[in-house]
């Protein structure tokens, strides 16, 4: 019996590998997509895109949650600060449903899904690539021209391929717990400080379910880190049951991998380290990355040639869409993120009491999604500059150009 031969296998069914699928679908056919879970997108996830995303892949009004266009910063002291625009910078939104939306128009164009199938390697050769799985206990394996690889941060199918996978390093630690929000919290809140561990920040987002997203980003112990963070709110914010056992947690990367292609694989999203490193979103990247993907694979195909030397087209063409900002944003947070306690709370009682450092904030310069260009355009605004030189701290005078001196 003759072996099907796939076009191309995604592994993953992400917001990375449900894009890849859906722009395949629309030139090719034997498209095949495995993932592990039977809800496609359901991964522990804030679920927050910002506008460009939005408006540059489609945002279906009932998938928002919350529409971002307020919010809190807390600093070290509890000091709060509420910054509003006039149009929302960003949108909260039920990740697994935006994830199956884009599914289903892709199997509406005839891809197949493999559900609660997990992929257990794969090898290649100069006639095609192998993808074994496994799927209720069972053991197979089917072949394919090409591979993108969207299954998230993970090590194992990586290094099948000879590739290093991300470091410790470069990867942070997520923890996240879903609360009832009884006190009808409206605003999304940002929390700062050394409370939340190196490089660490939490936040409080409520839901049109009259649910709490509370969560911690930091370097390590991120579940410890919640833990204490629930105690010190919990009266606050009226929150009930914040057992540990509630807190789920997952890792995040914030560099990518040094190679994100080989013989008859592309990797995209989380699997490549393609994220913002300030914030570690990971929705809209991922995205841009499997488009890019899918036009190197429509070259491929069409040649029919799926050597690393042709697929390395892939890694130059993100890198220029995205690489830079990608590179600059780990400078910007460990600049943002390596303020002490002290600075933080001059910092923000500072510039988030200047209206006219709050309106540059929430104007239609600074966006959710490129953050590096949004900062850059606050410190190389003369007045800005000119406000920052003329406080009466020291440290803050030198804010800006020590940032200018890191960041080139």
């Amino acid at each position: 019996m003759k072996k099907t031969l796939y076009n191309c296998i995604i592994i993953g069914g992400g917001p990375a590998g449900a894009r890849a699928a859906l722009e395949l679908s629309k030139f090719t056919n034997n498209i095949l997509l495995i993932d592990y879970r039977e809800i496609l997108g359901d991964k522990l996830c804030t679920g927050i895109i910002g506008k460009e995303c939005a408006e540059k892949y489609g945002l279906a009004e009932y998938l928002i949650h919350n529409k971002g266009n307020s919010a809190d910063i807390i600093n070290p002291s509890d000091n709060k600060f509420h910054l509003k625009s006039n149009n929302p910078k960003a949108f909260i939104i039920d990740r697994a449903k935006y994830v199956q939306e884009i599914i289903q128009k892709a199997i509406k164009n005839n891809i197949q899904v493999f559900y609660q199938s997990r992929v257990t390697n794969i090898t290649v050769n100069k006639k095609y690539a192998e993808v074994s799985y496994s799927r209720s206990g069972i053991k197979k394996t089917i072949c394919t021209k090409s591979i993108i690889l969207a299954s998230g941060l993970e090590s194992k199918l990586i290094s099948k391929l000879n590739i290093k996978p991300i470091s410790k390093e470069n990867i942070l630690n997520g923890s996240q717990i879903i609360l009832k929000n009884t006190e009808n919290i409206t605003n999304t809140k940002v929390f700062l400080g050394s409370r939340f561990g190196s490089q660490g920040f939490g936040w409080v987002v409520p839901t049109f379910k009259d649910e709490l997203l509370i969560g911690v980003l930091t370097k390590s112990r991120s579940k410890n880190i919640l833990h204490q963070f629930l105690s010190s709110i919990t009266d606050e914010y009226n929150l009930k049951n914040t057992d540990k056992k509630l807190i789920k947690s997952w890792g995040i990367p914030i560099k990518p991998l040094t190679k994100t292609y080989s013989d008859r694989v592309l990797i995209i999203g989380d699997s490549a380290g393609i994220v913002k490193p300030v914030t570690g979103g990971g929705i809209y990247y991922s995205q841009i990355s499997a488009d890019i993907a899918v036009e190197t694979l429509k070259i491929a195909l069409d040649k029919n040639n799926f050597s690393e030397k042709l697929l390395s087209t892939y890694e130059a063409k993100w890198m220029d869409a995205i690489g830079t900002e990608i590179a600059n944003g780990n400078k910007l947070r460990n600049i943002l993120f390596g303020f002490e306690d002290n600075l933080l709370d001059n910092l923000t009682n500072f510039a988030l009491s200047n209206k006219f450092i709050t309106n540059i904030l929430t104007s239609n310069k600074s966006s959710f999604d490129n953050h590096f260009k949004s900062v850059l355009n606050f410190i190389n605004n003369q007045k800005i500059m000119a406000l920052f030189s003329k406080s009466k701290y020291s440290k803050i005078k030198e804010i800006i150009p020590n940032m200018k001196k890191d960041i080139f």
